[in-house]
């Protein structure tokens, strides 16, 4: 099985964090224990200005998921999927829907592949992190199109999903094995399997994937609508290229 992991769009929160980092000089540069790391990662993810809980893609978070599925329709991707998975975050179904639309494939939920920490509200003065309800079906599908839920995940019609929030950011790993462990189960050895995710999940799912047993602070660099391959076989993985973004114009990368 070839997984190829896709980042979303630049969402809101994105580009508020963009802004943020600009306007603290880019941040703490000093070296750190892994702890320490972990620490500063998670206020990172978290705590800045105008944050939101369940963000929507910028404008050229919109154009970079459109630049995706163009590639795709051009035949200039070095992937075919043959099937389309996204974390049950807005920002990861509104960057399915046009690659859905290229390749004629539904977008089906993943729930265990939302982002570190689930959807959740932090405290701009304190940072204290309180879980958030996820978004509806209807809410979804009106963001993402032909989105495809696995049974259980809403508990009725208008209602949200949990949100996935995680007390302890480690927790993620244990949900990136479930993840990898659910595909390799589902899928055959020759299904290429795109999964439209996030930039702070693809390091734990790359640490599950390589046989790491402790988060990976010290990430890998994965922009928006960037994707990284891992092919899986014979109970081994292979990153054949991590972060390509030659989709996109040189002026729309972005992180």
């Amino acid at each position: 099985m070839q997984l190829v992991l896709i980042r979303h769009g630049q969402s809101v929160n994105n580009a508020n964090y963009s802004v943020h980092l600009q306007a603290t000089a880019g941040g703490r540069q000093q070296k750190q224990t892994a702890t320490q790391e972990g620490a500063r990662i998670a206020e990172e993810v978290t705590l800045y200005p105008k944050r939101v809980p369940d963000p929507v893609l910028t404008d050229l978070g919109s154009r970079q998921a459109g630049a995706l599925a163009a590639a795709q329709a051009a035949g200039r991707l070095p992937f075919t999927p043959t099937h389309l998975y996204a974390s049950p975050m807005l920002r990861a179904v509104q960057t399915a829907r046009p690659l859905s639309a290229a390749t004629g494939l539904p977008v089906l939920l993943l729930p265990d592949a939302h982002e570190v920490g689930g959807v959740q509200q932090v405290d701009p003065i304190t940072g204290e992190r309180t879980a958030v309800p996820g978004a509806t079906l209807e809410e979804l599908r009106r963001h993402g199109g032909d989105v495809v839920p696995q049974p259980g995940v809403f508990p009725a019609a208008g209602r949200p999903w949990h949100g996935g929030f995680e007390p302890e950011l480690e927790a993620a790993l244990p949900r990136a094995r479930r993840v990898l462990s659910g595909l390799l189960g589902t899928h055959r050895h020759d299904d290429v399997v795109a999964l439209v995710s996030h930039q702070f999940f693809a390091q734990f799912l790359l640490a599950a994937a390589l046989g790491w047993d402790s988060p990976p602070w010290r990430r890998f660099r994965v922009d928006n609508t960037g994707h990284v391959s891992l092919r899986m076989e014979h109970g081994e993985a292979v990153a054949e290229w991590v972060n390509r973004v030659d989709h996109l114009a040189p002026a729309d990368v972005s992180n």
